[in-house]
Parts: structure tokens; C-alpha cells; sequence
């Protein structure tokens, strides 16, 4: 008991530090950024076809699933936080695998499908304007600043600029554009409901309990609806191995960091992860550097570096 309290009190300890978090935060964004040329491996080595939704509903059940299991494991071995039933939010535990998992990915896939790479990006990267939003809103302590606002506007800008073509069209559809803008406001919510509720629970629990529930709707629906026959080969069950490595790892240490930190602020962080997509896209995938790339990386770090100098802007 007293090593699991000394483990609990260091472990406080570092996350409560600002310096340790953001990199932590960054090491997440950069495992979330991996996930985007990992899924376009995955999609050609299964043989998905890229219209074939169900199936790439199927993959993310498959996925989720896997994560559960490796959280699970972080949960027997890492933890050393006493876990008392009577301090366990039910309510919370069970909403949130339905709603940060099938309802956040079944219009994600959905809507990337129907999406050109482009917009998908741009809208996503309104993650973090959104989470800062509904933290004012949902959370009276969280106030929104100077320095939040010029981050966001600067790092957002970078983002537009990474993905600007000419010529690029900006129509929406419900099927397409809207259901990736739902899926951006759903994962938003969840930052700051996590921020609210979760930082009284127990992280590792709570991420073993929403991938594997909320896994479970994904399995069933993208085995109902998918029609490309699926090649399981050792590449594809190791990337998907990894897509769940990629997902129990991010999301832990990012519901310890918001356990410790306001959601308002770090969701800004989440700006990097298309910009680490795009990064290593470059590496994996032989995309092109461009230009525009360099300097939406240049926007997007002089946004974080505004976002944390409170002494000239004002503290938070």
C-alpha cells in the first residue's frame, strides 16, 4: 500500500507539471498523428475499397476492441490507484464509451469517406476552437483569454494553410463535410467532459471500460454493412495491433493530463495532430513536403508559444 501511494504521489507529481505535460500531451498528439498514415496502410493491405464504409466501421471496432485490451493491461500493471466501487461514476463510465467511441467514429468514417483529404483536415483542426468553446460554457472556471485566442486563431491559421489547394471547394454536405464537423464537435465535448467528470475517476478504468464498450456497436454494424473481403495477412494484424497501442496509449495519458490540467488550454495542443500526420504521411508514405506544410508547422508552434506566455498576456 505505502509503494502504491509513493508510486500515486510521484506519478501526481509529474503530470501536475506544466513542462511534463505539454510533452506528454505532444508524444499523444504525435501517436494520434501516426494514426492517419497507418490508416491508409491498413485500408490497402485489408484490401478495403474506399467506398466500402462498413468495413472501415469494422476496422475501428477491431481496433477499439484491441486498445480495450491493451488498456486493460495498463490497468493490471500500471496502476496503482486503489480503485473504491462507491467512488466509480457509473453514469459517466457508461455514457462515455457511447458516445466517445461509436457515436465520435461512426460519423467520422462516415464522413471521411465522403470527404476530400483536404477539408476533412481543416475541420478537424476546428477541434481545439470548439473544446475551448464548450469549456467556457460547460466549466464556469475556465475563461477564455487573450493568449487563447490568438493561439487558436494562429495554430488554426497554420492548419488552413498545410491543406490550402487552389481551387479547393468548401460545400458541405450531412453524409460528407458535416458529419467529420459532428465528429470534431463530438471529440470535443468528450475532451471536456473527461476535464469535468473524468479527472474523479480512475484513468486507466475508464479507458479499458470505453474502448471495449464502445467497441462493441462498431463490430457489430461494420459487420453488417461491410462487402470488401478482407485480407488478415501479419502486416495488417500488426498494424492493427498498433492502431490499438496507438489508441490505449494516447487517450491514458491524455485523461491523466486533463485529470491535472484546464481542457480550455491544452485542447489547443490538438493542433499538432494533423501536422504530425502530415509529417509523417512525408515519411511513411512518400507524400510530398511542401512549402505550405513548413509553414503551417511554423503557425501552428508559434500559436503553442502564445499560449504560454501568460506573463504578457495574461494569466489564465
Amino acid at each position: 500500500m505505502l509503494q502504491g501511494d509513493f508510486y500515486t504521489t510521484v506519478m501526481e507529481r509529474f503530470f501536475k507539471n506544466k513542462t511534463f505535460a505539454i510533452v506528454l500531451s505532444l508524444f499523444a498528439m504525435l501517436l494520434w498523428g501516426s494514426a492517419i498514415p497507418l490508416i491508409k496502410s491498413t485500408y490497402i493491405t485489408l484490401n478495403i475499397q474506399m467506398d466500402d464504409t462498413g468495413a472501415k466501421i469494422l476496422i475501428a471496432g477491431i481496433r477499439f476492441f484491441l486498445a480495450g485490451l491493451i488498456a486493460f493491461f495498463y490497468l493490471t500493471t500500471l496502476n496503482k490507484e486503489k480503485i473504491i466501487l462507491k467512488d466509480i461514476n457509473f453514469k459517466f463510465i457508461l455514457f462515455l464509451p457511447f458516445i466517445q467511441i461509436t457515436v465520435q467514429y461512426i460519423f467520422y468514417y462516415i464522413g471521411v469517406s465522403n470527404t476530400a483529404g483536404v477539408k476533412s483536415a481543416i475541420l478537424q483542426a476546428s477541434n481545439a476552437f470548439f473544446v475551448v468553446i464548450i469549456s467556457r460554457v460547460l466549466m464556469k472556471e475556465e475563461k477564455i483569454t487573450l493568449n487563447k485566442v490568438l493561439a487558436l486563431v494562429i495554430g488554426t491559421l497554420g492548419i488552413v494553410i498545410v491543406n490550402s489547394k487552389q481551387g479547393s471547394s468548401f460545400s458541405m454536405t450531412l453524409r460528407g463535410e458535416g458529419a467529420v464537423l459532428i465528429a470534431t464537435i463530438v471529440n470535443a465535448l468528450c475532451t471536456v467532459l473527461v476535464r469535468k467528470h473524468g479527472r474523479s475517476q480512475n484513468p486507466f478504468l475508464l479507458n479499458t471500460v470505453q474502448f471495449i464498450l464502445g467497441s462493441i456497436p462498431l463490430l457489430i454494424i461494420g459487420y453488417v454493412m461491410h462487402y470488401s473481403p478482407l485480407i488478415f495477412n501479419v502486416s495488417a494484424i500488426l498494424m492493427l495491433v498498433y492502431g490499438g497501442f496507438i489508441s490505449a496509449t494516447s487517450f491514458t495519458i491524455w485523461t491523466i493530463v486533463l485529470r491535472y490540467h484546464s481542457s480550455g488550454e491544452f485542447g489547443i495542443y490538438k493542433l499538432f495532430v494533423p501536422i504530425f500526420g502530415s509529417l509523417l504521411s512525408i515519411i511513411i508514405l512518400g507524400e510530398e513536403f511542401t512549402l505550405r506544410l513548413l509553414i503551417g508547422m511554423v503557425f501552428v508552434i508559434v500559436g503553442s508559444y502564445i499560449l504560454n506566455m501568460k506573463k504578457k498576456l495574461g494569466k489564465t
